[in-house]
């Protein structure tokens, strides 16, 4: 067939079949960045956050993990570098259970707290570099490319991390500043009340 083809042929050819050739490549393309655009908009995203706070006359400090995102993650691994460690070698609580989870599901939205440390019976020694590793899986529902492993790398400054209160979770400052609010209303009133005696 392409034997009697003329020049003028050849260039018919290529002139309509490159541009269709072309387009069907580009649709491909669109198809799939659309595919991988739509799976991460609905992946799991899962943290470790790590939460200092006062409560009862006790220091506490508390892990959860969570899953951020709209869609189930299967934790695989969750590696904590260097490991918590207590301060008088408190064996009451396991601050790192969280490196435990092998294969674990976790729901969108849905998020698991540990109290890693009470008070200074059972007190961690904070670092400013402890670093975080967690891998975990989407199990999507295409047929193609069904899983995914994500794998998520930080760090957390636990030294300088603010400690947060038990009334109305107020940051140290904000309730220095109640304090010194209430002192100077205090005051004001006391002074009201002395002036107020002196001149009867």
């Amino acid at each position: 067939m392409f034997k009697n083809f003329t020049t003028e042929n050849w260039l018919t050819l290529w002139s309509i079949g490159a541009p269709v050739i072309i387009s069907s490549f580009s649709f491909l393309i669109h198809l799939y960045v659309n595919f991988v655009d739509e799976r991460e908009k609905n992946r799991p995203i899962i943290f470790v956050s790590f939460h200092k706070y006062h409560e009862n006359g006790f220091l506490n400090t508390e892990l959860k993990i969570k899953n951020y995102g709209i869609s189930v993650g299967w934790i695989k691994n969750i590696e904590i570098s260097p490991f918590f460690e207590s301060e008088k070698d408190s064996k009451s609580l396991d601050p790192n259970r969280f490196t435990k989870f092998k294969n674990f599901p976790l729901a969108p939205h849905q998020e698991i707290s540990f109290l890693i440390a009470v008070g200074e019976e059972a007190a961690i020694k904070y670092v400013e570099d402890r670093q975080f590793i967690i891998k975990y899986e989407a199990h999507f529902a295409t047929k193609i490319f069904s899983k995914k492993m994500y794998i998520d790398n930080y760090s957390i400054d636990e030294i300088n991390y603010p400690t947060t209160l038990s009334e109305g979770n107020y940051t140290e400052e904000y309730r220095l500043k109640k304090i010194n609010d209430n002192i100077i209303s205090n005051n004001k009133i006391i002074e009201k009340v002395v002036n107020k005696g002196m001149s009867e």
